[in-house]
């Protein structure tokens, strides 16, 4: 179920562009007793860690296509049991043990991009909201973003003495008109306004397992981040969209 979870947090974001074969795979670090998943595709970057059972003898960096990942993740839904994982000798192949199924494939070369250079180190204003509650409100703004490229704007308010912080979503479509939702937040650091893509913030919003999550922003320009709250071993980095005024 761990492998499952860890899968669906970040094959999403893997390009589906053949143009970098490299980022159509998804990089995987055994190092340690701790295993880490990574895909990016220029425009998001997903990153999620797990314990393993036992140490592995050394240090291990494959590239797996997404696709085999997704399939995996389809075929062990219902085992209970863990899945083996063995790379081949000449580390161009992986095979994936499971109660009925082996599931065999071809690994990608080459070398995938340092993510770590792309996680922002810090941030201005971190805002923490339902998560549920988010993705209601991303999901209707994107109904309206769809013809203006999928751009949803946030508008983050910290919040006063009483008054709790607030997130505005504003989306606008020619045909439509315009939506504008709102969430509460707790919201530490600076007021900012930042743009990004509904349909990025939909795939990571939709497989966050946890019942908030914090968007941590520095600049309208900046990436965002979003991390469940209360978790440490998920990372999503979403670049934000120009908005001209």
């Amino acid at each position: 179920s761990t492998l499952r979870q860890m899968i669906d947090q970040v094959v999403f974001a893997a390009a589906t562009d053949e143009s970098r074969p490299i980022l159509t795979g998804v990089l995987a670090r055994f190092q340690g007793a701790q295993l880490t998943l990574a895909a990016a595709d220029g425009f998001r970057l997903s990153v999620r860690t797990a314990h393993l059972p036992q140490p592995v003898p050394e240090p291990v960096t494959v590239i797996i296509p997404a696709r085999a990942l997704s399939e995996l993740s389809r075929i062990c839904g219902e085992q209970e049991q863990p899945v083996e994982v063995t790379i081949t000798p000449a580390r161009n192949q992986v095979l994936f043990h499971t109660t009925n199924v082996d599931l065999v494939s071809q690994l990608i070369e080459g070398n995938f991009p340092d993510y770590n250079q792309i996680i922002p180190k810090s941030y201005s204003t971190r805002t923490v909201v339902n998560t549920s509650d988010f993705l209601k409100a991303v999901k209707t703004a994107n109904i309206f973003a769809r013809d203006a490229a999928n751009i949803v704007r946030l508008e983050i308010l910290p919040g006063g003495e009483l008054a709790p912080g607030r997130v505005i979503l504003m989306a606008t479509s020619a045909e439509v008109g315009d939506n504008v939702g709102e969430i509460d937040a707790v919201i530490e650091g600076e007021e900012l306004e930042i743009a990004f893509n509904a349909r990025y913030l939909i795939d990571v919003l939709s497989v966050v397992d946890a019942a908030q999550v914090a968007l941590e922003t520095t600049t309208p320009s900046s990436p965002g981040v979003i991390r469940p709250v209360g978790s440490e071993d998920f990372t999503h980095v979403i670049m934000p969209m120009h908005i001209s005024r």
